[in-house]
């Protein structure tokens, strides 16, 4: 190559500095030397084309650069590849364990989006019950089928919703102790639950009237079709404990309702399972416990009112073993009342032992349900004492508003006159008009044995009577009665 100023031996121009020239015949590169104060040298470049025979394969650094650039591509793409397995196959985690009462909260998902379902914990149905009535029956419970609106844990056959509207014990299957099971007496026999009177009469208690025959709502006896439409409802609604016993034979021959099969199988199995069957035949499901631990409760809460009394008249609880204190306790029980466990085998058995020389005592039955050992003491029998006092300080109270209310009634449609609905006595002279032609006596309340309040509008056409009933229903205080509509709590 000539010097910088050298031209082709054609005389044609020199091309510039770092171009190739075209030639039919060898390509010709020009690049400028390296020389002093020329700077760096610059790299040849083509001009024109080449002929696909004559292109010029790379060789040296070139070629061994892209197989480089090659391989590490390779390299990255299998180290990718081979972590991507090692997490998947290897490190990644289990996925949790399902979870059984939760469900995908797809009603806020799209159904495009690919937003991650939120599981979100089954709704509980709905209760109609007051919370606070399900706290003092119920506590901490939220299942259905031990304090929903249909279940009937004590079995007296009404539903909890229906015992929450009566006002009744939903843990307690007889709530008057009168002998007949709540919800047979609501809807088979029309008595009131919460009344063992419910005729009013004194001495005649509902078990009375069923045993005899006799109709509520008359006083007489029931002719055949009465008769016949009780026995079509004890076929449609069932009987429950303590119907069955207290009835007995008069069911057959009285209301043709045959329960020798129904009775024999609850002495033999619920009653006391364990005397005539094994543990593998005993009932184990949870309404069958709940049923044997409200007969237990009951028949605490009967022998603790028993040992009060007992106490009041001996200044001491009664030594010995349950069985001891039993035979001593039994003058003072009002019912009838199983001293044996409905299980009696350990650890099931009732128990029973003085404390501090007698001043107090310790009771307990073994809970199924709750699993645990449930004890009673003196502070406990005198609670349960006085609010069964109150139970039936509240049903006499009724009982004589209810009276009170029929002898005004009566009063009214003897003496009303003219265009008169309704006539009723001065409140200051409505007790020596009542009696003794209409009423024999004014009742009293039986615990501060004054008068119950009577109002009387200003054109006695018109009354209210009242009474504050010391163990109300949940949200009310008292009971009440006027002349048009049933008595009710308020």
């Amino acid at each position: 190559m000539a010097d910088q100023n050298q031209i082709t031996t054609n005389g044609a121009a020199k091309p510039a500095e770092g171009q190739v020239r075209q030639s039919s015949g060898n390509l010709f590169f020009n690049v400028m030397p390296y020389g002093k104060n020329l700077g760096a040298p610059v790299e040849p470049t083509i001009t024109g084309s080449l002929p696909s025979d004559s292109q010029p394969k790379p060789e040296g650094p070139l070629m061994s650069q892209s197989k480089i650039y090659l391989w590490i591509a390779i390299i990255v793409v299998v180290l990718a590849v081979a972590g991507f397995g090692v997490y998947f196959f290897i490190l990644k985690p289990a996925p949790p364990a399902e979870n059984l009462l939760s469900v995908n909260n797809s009603a806020h998902k799209n159904s495009s989006s690919t937003q991650e379902l939120v599981p979100v914990s089954l709704p509980l149905e709905n209760f109609s019950t007051p919370q606070n009535w399900r706290d003092k029956y119920f506590p901490n419970c939220n299942s259905q089928k031990l304090c929903g609106d249909d279940a009937d844990p004590d079995r007296d056959g009404l539903t909890n919703l229906e015992e929450n509207k009566l006002g009744a014990d939903p843990n307690n299957r007889d709530s008057d102790q009168d002998g007949l099971a709540d919800g047979d007496e609501v809807h088979v026999f029309g008595f009131d639950a919460l009344n063992s009177h419910t005729s009013g009469d004194p001495k005649y208690s509902d078990v009375d009237y069923i045993v005899g025959g006799y109709d509520l709502a008359s006083g007489k006896l029931m002719i055949a079709d009465q008769l016949a439409a009780v026995s079509a409802k004890i076929q449609k609604y069932d009987l429950h404990q303590p119907t069955l016993s207290s009835l007995g034979d008069v069911l057959g021959t009285l209301y043709k309702f045959n329960s020798s099969s129904q009775a024999s199988s609850t002495s033999s199995t619920s009653l006391n399972p364990a005397a005539s069957s094994t543990d593998t035949a005993l009932d184990q499901s949870l309404s069958a416990k709940q049923d044997r631990d409200t007969r237990r409760s009951n028949t605490i809460k009967n022998i603790e009112i028993g040992l009060v009394k007992y106490q009041a008249d001996n200044n001491t609880y009664p030594p010995g073993d349950f069985n001891s204190m039993f035979t001593n306790v039994r003058p003072y029980l009002k019912v009838a009342t199983n001293p044996q466990d409905p299980i009696n085998k350990e650890p099931y058995i009732y128990s029973y032992s003085i404390v501090d020389d007698g001043a107090d005592f310790s009771l307990s039955f073994y809970s199924e349900v709750a699993g645990e050992i449930i004890k009673k003491n003196a502070d406990d029998a005198q609670k349960q004492t006085k609010d069964a006092e109150a139970e039936i300080y509240d049903s006499q109270r009724q009982m004589d508003l209810e009276s009170l209310r029929v002898a005004l009634l009566v009063y009214s449609q003897k003496n009303i006159a003219g265009s008169q609905e309704y006539v009723f006595p001065s409140k200051a002279k409505y007790k020596t008009t009542l009696v003794p032609e209409y009423i024999t006596a004014i009742p009293k309340d039986p615990v501060t044995r004054e008068d119950y309040d009577y109002q009387v509008s200003a054109t006695f056409d018109a009354f209210s009577l009242k009474t504050a009933l010391d163990n109300p229903p949940e949200g009310n205080t008292g009971y009440m009665c006027n002349q048009v509509e049933e008595c009710h709590f308020y």
